[in-house]
């Protein structure tokens, strides 16, 4: 990795940490199944990603996933604390997700075939909804006032490398995704009194962004339960780079990095075959 896509991650974790930025893209989780054998399905569910893959060869599968954020109802006129995004790694006003699908290849390998190999490649789309900057809570205010949206397609292709044992899966994914943002619309009050912001905001869909998206899977368990996390960077690898800059800088509206936690599902014969040192 060069040492520039280093020090966007340092930043991209210290802009998650401090700032207050609205996002309309946020990265959904990164599928990573390593696949074994054929006829293996591998499934996950969090709060907010549904995933699965399943192999229709000894080297062939295929996946899909499924993104929904519904922190957008948090956002209560009454309490004026609500519309915060001061959580680490989300943003609570964010709403909407996406779908994907795609295909790949995979390859176990090693003397007792405990690594895998695999590269997917695949189209998504989808669309979020936030608040602008600018809103304010307050009684009878309309959020749909200040409601930001934006649609987009993208493509990906990630390649992963990982440990799968019946106890425990460790994966990393270098993700890289092409976004293709349009359809661009705002409330009647949003960037009502800020128009350098509505440029911005405007300016995310002037053409194609792509994204590094770097993901750590880690999964526990037995067989064919078990827990599962994840932690996610998203780098923009666009010309509007640069972090310090908040008039022109569009990637403050994507999200930085991402954590996920829920369950894992794996129904394999190998389970069967293989003995736990």
């Amino acid at each position: 990795m060069k040492p520039s896509l280093y020090t966007a991650l340092v930043c991209a974790v210290i802009i998650t940490l401090s700032a207050c930025s609205k996002r309309i893209y946020v990265p959904n989780m990164v599928n990573a199944p390593v696949l074994k054998e054929k006829y293996e399905f591998k499934g996950s569910i969090t709060p907010t990603n549904l995933q699965g893959a399943f192999a229709i060869t000894d080297n062939i599968g295929i996946m899909a996933s499924g993104q929904y954020l519904y922190g957008f109802n948090a956002a209560d006129p009454a309490n004026s604390n609500d519309r915060s995004d001061n959580g680490n790694l989300f943003d609570n006003t964010t709403r909407g997700g996406m779908i994907e699908g795609g295909a790949g290849y995979f390859k176990p390998f090693g003397p007792s075939k405990k690594m895998v190999f695999e590269v997917y490649a695949g189209y998504g789309g989808g669309s979020f909804k936030t608040l602008a900057p600018d809103y304010k809570t307050g009684a009878g205010v309309d959020l749909n006032d200040y409601t930001i949206r934006n649609h987009f397609g993208k493509v990906f292709i990630q390649p992963s490398i990982g440990y799968v044992h019946r106890v425990v899966e460790t994966v990393f994914t270098s993700r890289f995704t092409i976004a293709n943002f349009y359809n661009s619309s705002m409330g009647t009050k949003a960037f009502e009194n800020n128009p350098d912001e509505k440029n911005k905001f405007l300016r995310v869909a002037d053409k194609p962004v792509g994204f590094y998206e770097p993901a750590f899977t880690v999964r526990v368990g037995y067989k064919y339960v078990k827990f599962q996390a994840q932690l996610q960077f998203s780098v923009p690898l666009n010309d509007n780079y640069d972090y310090n800059n908040s008039v022109n800088n569009v990637n403050s509206y994507f999200q930085p990095v991402a954590f996920n936690m829920g369950v894992a599902v794996n129904l394999a014969q190998w389970y069967n075959q293989a003995k736990s040192r």
